[in-house]
This record gives structure tokens, sequence and C-alpha cells, in this order.
């Protein structure tokens, strides 16, 4: 399925989902917080099933599915990133929460949502149709999964500091990236075995 007809959903609900975040954390509300991250994350994972549903269930790998299916996730994977830098700018930039490296952080997932987006150009450009290695998709997702264990581990969660909001964009952006990749991961593993 392409991503294309579902995008405008998907940057709808990133932008609600930022001012969610925001409105919950000038209100002090962590419950309100928490379901607008928790909101977008479905809506990336239930996008990316979409998006990837097709190439599990192929008996043969299409010409060119792998690749274009990695586009599409990839292109995901810039979302969740432009989707953390939306509440960072919103959460320290229009609420009364101040948190020192709320804009550091919000200008870094911007420039690796940034990055991503210009993977995706650069894989479609001059014909190029070799995928990204599967072991590349892993080690992301390793990569997030070792700073959520840390996250936690740390009881970062808890934090009555001005943080508080940026740890759950970091706790809900990262288990979107976590989902994202394990999908990406199944459907490179499915289509090169097909």
């Amino acid at each position: 399925m392409s991503l294309q007809s579902m995008i405008a959903s998907v940057v709808a609900a990133l932008l609600v989902s930022a001012g969610g975040m925001a409105w919950g954390a000038a209100t002090n509300s962590r419950l309100i917080t928490v379901l607008a991250a928790l909101a977008y994350t479905l809506v990336i994972l239930i996008v990316a099933w979409r998006v990837n549903r097709a190439a599990w269930i192929a008996n043969t790998a299409a010409d060119g599915a792998l690749f274009h299916t990695m586009r599409r996730n990839t292109r995901l994977a810039a979302l969740v990133y432009a989707w953390g830098a939306a509440a960072f700018f919103a959460i320290y930039g229009l609420t009364n929460v101040r948190w020192q490296h709320g804009f550091q952080y919000g200008t870094g997932a911007a420039l690796l949502a940034a990055a991503f987006l210009y993977y995706v150009h650069k894989m479609g450009a001059d014909g190029a149709e070799t995928p990204p290695a599967a072991w590349l998709t892993a080690a992301h997702g390793l990569a997030i999964t070792t700073g959520l264990v840390f996250l936690v581990g740390a009881g970062k969660l808890g934090s009555t500091k001005g943080d508080w909001p940026a740890n759950y964009i970091f706790l809900f952006g990262g288990l979107a990236l976590v989902g994202l990749c394990y999908i990406a991961f199944r459907t490179q593993v499915r289509v090169l075995k097909a």
C-alpha cells in the first residue's frame, strides 16, 4: 500500500499530538501528555503495518517491492523524528515549562528528520534501487532500545523537573521507532527470502 494516500493523516496526527503534548505540559497533566504521545505512536505503527503488510503476505517478491517499502519506512522514521522536533518546540517554546535542553533536542530531532528525508531522496536518485541493509535497520532499533532501557532504568519518567515532558517524547518516540524498525526488518527478511 502506498504511503502517499495516508501522509496527510499522519502529518495531521503529528500536529495534533504535538499540540496535545504542549497542552498537557502547560496544564501539568501527565495523562494528557502521555495520551497525546501514545496516539501518535499508534498512528505511526498502524500506518507502518498497512504499508508493509502486502510484502508479508506475498508469495514472491515483486520487482522493486523492497526498495519502495523501505523508502516508505524511512519516510515514516523521518516523521517520528519530525514529531519529536514539533513536540519539543511546542512544549518548550509555547508553554511556561522550562528545560535548558529543549531546543537542543528539538533541533537534533529536526536534523535527524531532515537526514532521513535526504536519505530517502538519495535512494530514489539516479535510478538507485539498492535497499538499505537489514543490519542497519536492526542497529537503529538496537540503539533506540538501548536508550529506552536507560530512560526507564534511570527513573527518568518520574522526573518532576522541566524535563518530564521531554522524557515522554523520548519514550513514545523511541517506542514508535523500535516498532517501525521491527516492522521494516521483518519486511526485509520476508522479501529477501521470497
